[in-house]
């Protein structure tokens, strides 16, 4: 594992291979677990689905760590319920173990329901959650970054960065783009974690790390919204997508 310099307040770990990939991005949750529950006595960790991410959830899932105070939320849903294979509740619950309850609480957002009222129920527990006064800041959240920019639900190109007036959002369908419909944390929810791990692998994800981490409008890049997280950033990329 190597380090570069980065902008304020972001990292960047680039590893070996695929194993160690999955290993720092284990430890990293891991931390981020441990300090929390020993503050606050909870830890509330927002999950993306995914291939990439499945081995470090794996890797946590077998840990010794205070799993009966973690509290595990989702990032985005596609609008499929839980038991569909491009569920990301589903796929990070099998890999995190979930099911018998000893690895955590799972608060999944329902993408079967009308996604309004998915979304507008998904607010509605993070504020009992959270506590209205304290606002919504997670203690760690995972990202991925897609071959166009994108991270959680934000696509680009259809204002979903702007969005600042609600925590959880309605991505509506959109054919012409290849877009189906999806929940999504907004971008004040995911800059406001205290920790976020974003996951890449490959020589694809080269050229959007650079655009994500570079000036620009987040509109067209949308993971550029990282660039003003209050929290810690850490680009946890193979050799591939570090590039030289």
């Amino acid at each position: 594992m190597s380090a570069a310099s980065t902008p304020a307040q972001q990292e960047i770990l680039v590893a070996a291979d695929r194993a160690e990939h999955a290993a720092l991005a284990a430890e990293l949750l891991a931390r981020a677990i441990v300090a929390a529950v020993d503050e606050q006595g909870v830890a509330r960790v927002a999950l993306s689905g995914g291939t990439t991410p499945s081995e470090a959830y794996q890797r946590l899932a077998a840990l010794a760590l205070p799993f009966d105070h973690v509290e595990w939320y989702w990032v985005d849903e596609r609008g499929v319920p839980p038991d569909h294979a491009r569920s990301n509740y589903g796929a990070a619950a099998r890999d995190l173990s979930l099911a018998d309850g000893a690895h955590g609480r799972a608060h999944r957002m329902e993408g079967e329901i009308d996604l309004d009222a998915g979304a507008a129920a998904y607010e509605a527990l993070l504020r009992r959650s959270f506590g209205v006064a304290s606002g919504v800041a997670f203690d760690a959240i995972t990202l991925g970054v897609g071959d166009d920019g994108h991270t959680a639900s934000l696509f680009p190109g259809i204002g979903a960065v702007r969005i600042d007036d609600r925590l959880v959002a309605h991505i509506r369908e959109q054919p012409e783009k290849k877009l189906e419909a999806r929940l999504t944390l907004t971008a004040p929810v995911i800059r406001e974690a205290r920790l976020v791990v974003v996951l890449a692998r490959g020589e694809s994800k080269k050229r959007v790390v650079v655009a994500a981490r570079a000036p620009g409008n987040e509109d067209e890049v949308p993971s550029r919204i990282l660039q003003r997280a209050r929290g810690r950033v850490v680009w946890v990329l193979d050799r591939e997508a570090a590039g030289p």
